[in-house]
This record gives C-alpha cells, structure tokens and sequence, in this order.
C-alpha cells in the first residue's frame, strides 16, 4: 500500500472521529450547570404532588422543556420527558416519593432481588432482565419492580427520539427517583448489549438524593457500564435518605476468595480444644449479621408483600435474593454541609421536618457553590 492510500485511509478516520464528536452533545464528566438543571426538573415532577417540595419552589430549567408526563403507575410512580431547547438531548426524569400509602410502600419493599432474572408483573406479562451477569448482584425489589413496570413506557419514547435524530439522553431522579433510575440505567445498557437498542445511543445519568439500590456486586457492575464519568451520585452529607436501606454485611456477602469460605472446614481440622474455642468465636461472629439479615427479608420481603400484593394484585411475589447488603452506589459528588450551610438553614420543625435536608432546594444552595 503506497503512501497516499495511507494517507487517504488516516484521513477518514480522522473525519469519522470528528463527526462523532460533533455529532455527540453530551460530554462525560460531572457538568455542574447540567446537574442544577436536572434537579430543577427533578422539582417540577414533584410539584404536582408532593407536598415537602410544593414549598420550597426554585427557578424553572433554563434549557429544558416539558414534552410528555407518564400516567401513574405501579406505586404510584411516574417519569417526565423534557426536551433540551438548544440541542436534540432529551432528558428521562423518574419521580421520587409523594406522600401516598403506594409510594412509601415501594421504599419498604426493601429485600433484595437478583440482578438477572424474569418477574411476572400480569397474568399475560412476564418481564425478563439482565441487568448483570454478575450471579452475586441483587439489587431492591420494590424499586425494581417500579422500574419494571415503566420501562416499557420510557424504552418507547426513547424509541421515538432516536428516530427523530435524538441519540443522547440524561437520566435523572431524585430521592426515590434517583434509586429507580440507576436500575434503569443499568436496564438501558442491558438492552444494548442485546442490540433491542441502539449502541449509538449516549446515556448520562445524575442520581440526586438517591439511596442505594443494591448490593457490592451490582455497584462494581454499574460503575464499570458507566466508566468514563457518565454517571453520578449527588449526596448532601446532611440527608439521611442516602444512607438506606439498612445494610447487614454477612460472611456470604464477601467475594468468592476470602478466609471465611472455608472457615468451617479448616477449624474443624484444628486440634481440640482449638477447634472449639475458634469455632465459638466464629459464631459469635456471624451468627448475628446472619440473623438480622433473614429478619430484615422476613420483615421487608415476606411481610411487606402482602401489601404490594393489594396493591398489584397480577404481580407474582418473586424469590429474595439472600442479603440486604446495600452500598452506595455510582461516582459520588459530595455536597458537603458545612457550617454555612447550617447558618442558613435553622432546623425545622413539624410533619415535614425530616425531609429538610433532603429537598432539592438544599441541594441547589449546595451545588452552586461546587467549583
């Protein structure tokens, strides 16, 4: 092959580079102007409905229009469609709790699923998933199955915007709307490894005021699908809502090579009374972590259940995955409340106290003042 035909073929390479970075209107990394205005978005789902948000208004989103509301669904969840005014970006933003028995429910259903697997959510609608093939991956069943039931709704409309030109997306919710949206970013690269959608499509997610959906193993496989600082965490250290759900670490929630695997074995194996001196402390050790984890599915898989199954009665109660071993989950933007931040904001009082630090006004004072 002679020089210009190298040339030439450089040349076109060079080219395709540059029309993809044009043609790509979202950029990674975490953008502080582009998370401020998914949390006003984030507001504005709220507004209808959620009465600890109905008074702490901020400014509507510059770039962003409304272009489509979900009907309810599930527990009583719902997602926006925002269009961006200046560039084809749409935006997917999942509504967090509002203050009905349904939504709070989807909060406490809080035993854990496998990351892979079928759930029957109707008589005629079986829904299979693979957010992972990681087996020791299990994530929140009550946001799962949220996420199941809408995800037909949001994979149609994500549908109608590619063939309308629109490749790039920004996911975001806030509070349960955040736990609901790392599910279904992980639900969206599913479906494009499995070519049910397009590979050229770009998602960039901000999960803001989100508690953690899953277990280790699902945290190291989202953050591998979204390397390259395409998805974030925004966490107001003052919020309690980002340390649930409860989490029990137990002996089996480590990975596969560690010193507790065989641990029964090789103390069987030591001499007596060796043998049963290590083999009290090592009960004394797990046996409690093991106990809280199955009272924590007994309480917040099998009990709760009985209402989810009122409140979808077609839904086919699923087997637990065993552990409640919840992490913070994502590449997480830190908003530090600092002393400054408790001078201007005094502590509340009243019904609607505990969710002060946890509104999205709180997490715009705090934003703005990131670099």
């Amino acid at each position: 092959m002679n020089f210009s035909k190298i040339a030439f073929i450089l040349y076109i390479c060079f080219c395709c580079i540059i029309c993809r970075a044009f043609s790509q209107h979202l950029q990674p990394g975490f953008d502080k102007q582009e998370y401020i205005e998914t949390l006003k978005i984030n507001q504005k789902v709220h507004l209808d409905t959620a009465k600890w948000a109905a008074d702490s208004v901020i400014a509507s989103p510059e770039h962003y229009h409304l272009v489509y509301r979900s009907p309810k669904i599930a527990f009583d969840n719902a997602w926006d469609l925002w269009m961006n005014n200046e560039k084809p970006v749409a935006l997917i933003a999942t509504r967090g709790t509002i203050a009905t028995e349904a939504s709070f429910l989807a909060n406490f259903y809080a035993a854990m699923i496998p990351a892979k697997g079928q759930l029957e959510l109707d008589t005629n609608l079986t829904f299979d998933y693979e957010l992972t093939d990681d087996p020791n991956a299990a994530v929140h069943v009550g946001w799962f199955v949220a996420m199941a039931y809408m995800s037909s709704g949001v994979v149609h409309k994500i549908d109608s915007c590619y063939k309308a030109g629109i490749k790039d997306f920004i996911l975001t919710g806030h509070s349960q709307g955040g736990g609901i949206t790392y599910l279904l970013n992980a639900y969206l690269h599913s479906l494009q490894q499995q070519q049910k959608l397009p590979a050229d499509i770009t998602f960039k997610t901000y999960c803001s005021a989100a508690p953690k959906p899953g277990n280790l193993f699902f945290a190291y496989a989202y953050e591998n699908m979204n390397s390259g600082g395409w998805a974030f965490n925004v966490a107001n250290t003052a919020d309690w809502v980002v340390d649930v759900p409860f989490s029990v670490q137990t002996v089996d929630d480590f990975t596969e090579v560690n010193p507790f695997t065989n641990a029964k074995t090789i103390i069987k194996k030591q001499k007596f009374p060796k043998n049963l001196v290590l083999r009290h402390v090592y009960n004394r050790l797990s046996k409690p972590s093991k106990r809280a984890q199955r009272n924590y599915q007994r309480y917040l898989g099998k009990m709760v259940s009985k209402a989810v199954g009122k409140q979808l009665p077609s839904f086919r109660i699923p087997e637990y995955y065993k552990s409640n071993y919840y992490v913070r989950t994502g590449n997480t933007i830190v908003l530090y409340a600092d002393s400054d931040y408790y001078s201007a904001y005094k502590p509340e009082t009243g019904q609607f106290a505990i969710w002060q630090h946890h509104q999205p006004y709180r997490y715009l004072y705090l934003a703005e003042k990131l670099p």
